[in-house]
């Protein structure tokens, strides 16, 4: 017997990366999952209980659109997965108002109108599940991304403030809060796909851990928030980042050229 047996679950950003990561572990657990992107699955699933829609999670018609398509289906929905984001490492005085407002629209946005459509019905079920992916650059300040940064921030206090809203309904709302993760966005930040291995040093210099994490594992943890084991965590900030968000670490850890050793 599966954790999410039965469970409709609706996920943004499912096509890669920690999405589809998490898509599969729905899926593994007994969830009927109902997945969305701006574009197609990196692997065919081939499972009876998944479906991928494109959607442009900015698109408020969209969303609303792809959310009625899914209740009408199965009359419910359980789980909310908001998951689209992407990255912007520019200080912010090279920072021009178009970049600013395409990452909040695509960070913040998407998950102000994911909340949005589903909570009615959540609200009516009195029963519901929230999770919103922030990083941990929403837990502290990081100079390299301001901007990126603020939009997880943002992510925080919306999961924060819905929690507070509704929890007495029987609604969760919870972020997960990854560090440097192996995905395509990560790697997407390099100049080529082979720099990952390169720059090893450099991605993990200040990570306790001393590694990239695996997108496996965020997924492990959003599979946990939004199943009925954390029934009563509400309003959490979960960082799946190797503790680089717990503190500093002795300087000269965070030299780039730390000894990793063997993993």
């Amino acid at each position: 017997m599966g954790r999410m047996d039965n469970k409709v679950v609706v996920v943004f950003g499912g096509a890669r990366g920690i999405g589809l990561a998490t898509v599969k572990e729905f899926l593994a657990e007994g969830a009927v999952v109902r997945s969305s992107d701006i574009r197609e699955p990196a692997e065919d699933l081939g499972h009876e209980n998944f479906t991928h829609t494109e959607v442009d999670a900015t698109d408020e018609s969209a969303v609303q659109s792809f959310v009625e398509q899914v209740l009408g289906e199965h009359g419910r929905i359980d789980v909310l997965f908001s998951n689209v984001g992407i990255h912007l490492g520019k200080p912010l005085p090279e920072t021009t108002l178009a970049e600013f407002d395409h990452i909040f629209a695509v960070n913040v946005r998407t998950a102000f109108l994911a909340a949005r459509a589903v909570l009615p019905h959540m609200i009516a079920a009195k029963a519901g599940s929230i999770v919103l992916t922030s990083s941990n650059g929403g837990m502290m300040g990081r100079p390299a991304d301001p901007v990126y940064n603020a939009t997880k921030h943002a992510l925080v206090g919306l999961a924060k403030s819905l929690a507070v809203a509704h929890a007495h309904l029987g609604i969760r709302v919870n972020t997960v809060n990854p560090g440097a993760i192996d995905t395509d966005m990560l790697r997407s930040t390099l100049a080529s796909p082979d720099e990952f291995e390169a720059k090893q040093h450099a991605l993990t210099a200040s990570t306790p851990a001393a590694r990239v994490g695996e997108a496996w594992e965020v997924a492990k943890a959003v599979l946990f928030l939004a199943s009925d084991e954390s029934r009563f965590v509400n309003g959490a900030v979960l960082p799946v980042d190797g503790a680089k968000a717990a503190g500093a670490m002795p300087g000269n850890r965070y030299s780039l050229d730390f000894e990793l050793g063997v993993r």
